[in-house]
């Protein structure tokens, strides 16, 4: 078994198909529990398909036909190694799996790794900069942890302790470090705050293969939502680490991601060269101290009342929801492109082509300053412009919930044309027609103006 696996990892590196080490690498990382693999084998492969696809999309570019080529190789692989992980071999041949990959192939990635390092954008090398510098601190808190659990529970033996967040995963036999896995979801807030970013996240629909327990009449279909963060999207192109999940006994899917050590420990030397963050410790202090201080007033409903007329709010997320949905509740024509759509540059919220054919750029407002929205549209208009279509006008629009003079303004000297959108308080409530806010009049789903009293229509 040792040596099949050693020829395979030998041949990747020989015709340089370094992503089937990225997909060993991945299974390693997605295999710590036994009665997980075992109870729940067609879950794990799905969810292993869903982990190993978005890391070679992102740190490769690869598209879905050449993705399933090397899944197949792998598991042609797989499928020929007798006995592998079996029950009474199972953490044995997990841990000869990641021994073999940490020998053969680690240099190989922290090569590469090193090879991007100086072309690296302003935002990786921001998120590059702020892991390296936060990680150090998370490893400090661990330890400190684990020093307190001791007090309190003597028998305690672990060193690092446990964080929501934050873990320190260590070697069975030697205690060693081997990886840490951390929370996107909650860096990318820390991360925002320190860089006034606005990284994002990307959620997904799947079917929940969990069995249905409750009363007979209940759906037989049940769906789970999952994130991908952008925060760990980026990490993953620079090649620091990789999505993982873990399965349970019971079939509960965690997605993680993790920072390999020996990743970490070799690139920690470069943190000089990366943008440096002032006054990083009293900062997290500030952010943990305001944090605390929520929960308290959260949970103890703690809060300031005034009296005011009622008024029924439109999330972010529903206007969102409502224009991918229906993007010509914008523009006539318009047809989506996709939501989230990947620049270098960042994500854009919306992307679309109008019906002469034109790329249009669409950003929610988002509570951002205006200008801050208005720089980021023409950022991502410029890519556009540059990268996808040199030769026809892209444009962009801002999407809002109500009139703002300021962005009206900051537009002014855009050299782009940015159109700004209110989205209306009285959304159609019916498949073909429409409701004129102002005087109730019914419309057809194409009008742009009420036939009534002539208002104009947000879509």
């Amino acid at each position: 078994m040792k040596e099949n696996i050693e020829k395979f990892v030998d041949e990747a590196i020989k015709h340089n198909r370094y992503e089937l080490l990225d997909i060993l690498w991945v299974f390693s990382y997605s295999i710590p529990s036994m009665t997980g693999y075992y109870n729940n084998k067609e879950l794990f492969k799905k969810w292993f398909g869903k982990v190993c696809t978005r890391n070679l999309q992102k740190k490769y570019n690869l598209k879905s036909i050449e993705i399933t080529e090397r899944m197949k190789t792998f598991i042609d692989f797989l499928n020929n190694l007798t006995d592998f992980l079996s029950k009474e071999t199972f953490y044995e041949d997990s841990e000869l799996l990641r021994g073999i990959l940490i020998d053969k192939s680690s240099k190989i990635l922290v090569k590469n790794i090193g090879s991007k390092l100086q072309d690296l954008s302003d935002l990786e090398n921001k998120i590059l900069s702020f892991v390296l510098n936060y990680i150090p601190t998370r490893i400090q808190d661990s330890i400190k942890e684990a020093e307190r659990l001791k007090l309190e529970y003597p028998r305690n033996d672990n060193k690092y302790g446990y964080f929501s967040d934050f873990h320190v995963r260590t070697d069975r036999e030697t205690e060693n470090i081997t990886y840490f896995v951390i929370d996107p979801k909650e860096w990318t807030y820390i991360f925002n705050l320190l860089f006034d970013d606005e990284l994002k996240e990307q959620k997904f629909r799947t079917q929940s293969h969990r069995k249905s327990i409750g009363l007979i009449f209940s759906p037989q279909e049940q769906y789970e939502e999952y994130s991908f963060w952008q925060f760990g999207d980026e990490l993953v192109k620079i090649g620091v680490g990789y999505w993982v999940f873990y399965i349970s006994a019971k079939g509960n899917v965690r997605l993680e991601f993790i920072v390999p050590n020996l990743i970490y420990e070799d690139i920690i030397s470069y943190k000089e060269q990366l943008p440096s963050i002032q006054n990083f410790t009293a900062r997290l202090e500030g952010i943990k101290k305001e944090r605390e201080t929520k929960k308290v007033e959260k949970e103890w409903s703690i809060e300031e009342i005034t009296e005011s007329e009622a008024v029924s709010e439109v999330l972010e997320s529903e206007i969102e929801a409502s224009i991918i949905s229906n993007p010509e509740i914008l523009e006539e024509g318009l047809e989506l492109i996709r939501n989230q759509y990947s620049t270098s540059v960042g994500y854009i919220d919306i992307l679309c082509k109008d019906k002469n054919g034109n790329f249009v750029v669409i950003e929610l407002k988002r509570g951002l300053g205006s200008h801050k929205v208005v720089g980021q549209i023409q950022k991502y208009i410029a890519w556009i412009n540059e990268n996808l279509d040199k030769d026809k006008q892209v444009r962009g629009i801002i999407v809002i919930k109500e009139y703002d003079i300021e962005l009206e303004y900051a537009l002014k000297g855009s050299k782009f044309p940015i159109a700004i959108k209110i989205f209306g308080q009285e959304p159609p409530v019916e498949e073909n027609i429409k409701y004129c806010d102002k005087c109730g009049k019914t419309n057809k789903k194409s009008a742009k103006y009420c036939v009534k009293c002539g208002q104009e229509f947000w879509m």
